[in-house]
């Protein structure tokens, strides 16, 4: 099964995270997360060209010299926070995104990012509270949603898990991961409900979705 993250605390069938939204946030609506310093607009271009490029030394120096300027810009802290957490700096991550969050907590992004950075670390406890801080400041964040109900359902929140699939499904009937996870929900109930499995599992094919062998087993049992 294609799971990015957790697959070891997760009992059963695993749940599966999206890969972490790794973009400069400088597009993010700016009511919330402020500006990148002023005069930077060059070193901006750079850093985004950059990031796109997975040019990660070149962004990551762009962001240090941002912050030169400015450190108090929670902005640079978290599009550098994304860079680290790119390049699996995991320490250096955590670091930078709970700089963004100290000077800017209304930044739902840096919320999420640090939630499945400490989930990786194991901390599950921790993630939920801040997938829960990134619901907060964005209740229509359906993403922080779905890595909410990996993290409550490895703690055996089952009732929580699938609450907040459903509504990130009701936020984004788009979102393939979820109607992914909401399938593993229902084939991991004893008894499995094939039919509402089998539903979610086909919307998540028709988003973008693979195939998984095992579901497709388990759909046939």
């Amino acid at each position: 099964m294609k799971c990015l993250f957790w697959m070891s605390l997760i009992a059963a069938i695993p749940l599966c995270a999206q890969e972490p939204a790794a973009l400069p946030l400088n597009r993010a609506p700016v009511e919330k997360t402020g500006n990148l310093p002023p005069d930077t607009m060059i070193l901006s271009q750079k850093a985004a060209e950059a990031f796109t490029n997975r040019d990660w030394s070149t962004a990551r120096a762009a962001y240090q010299e941002m912050l030169k300027s400015d450190p108090a810009n929670a902005l640079a802290w978290a599009n550098l926070g994304a860079v680290e957490q790119q390049t699996g700096h995991t320490r250096e991550a955590i670091d930078a995104f709970t700089k963004s969050v100290q000077y800017n907590p209304q930044i739902a992004q840096s919320w999420s990012a640090l939630g499945l950075l400490h989930g990786k670390e194991g901390d599950t406890y921790l993630a939920v509270s801040m997938f829960t801080r990134a619901i907060h400041e964005d209740p229509s964040d359906a993403r922080a949603r779905n890595y909410l109900a990996i993290a409550a359902k490895s703690l055996g929140w089952r009732d929580t898990a699938e609450m907040e699939l459903i509504r990130a499904l009701e936020l984004d009937p788009a979102y393939g991961l979820a109607n992914f996870n909401l399938a593993l929900m229902y084939l991991d109930q004893t008894p499995p409900a094939i039919e509402l499995a089998r539903r979610h599992y086909e919307k998540a094919l028709t988003q973008g979705v693979e195939k998984d062998e095992i579901v497709e087993r388990r759909l046939k049992e």
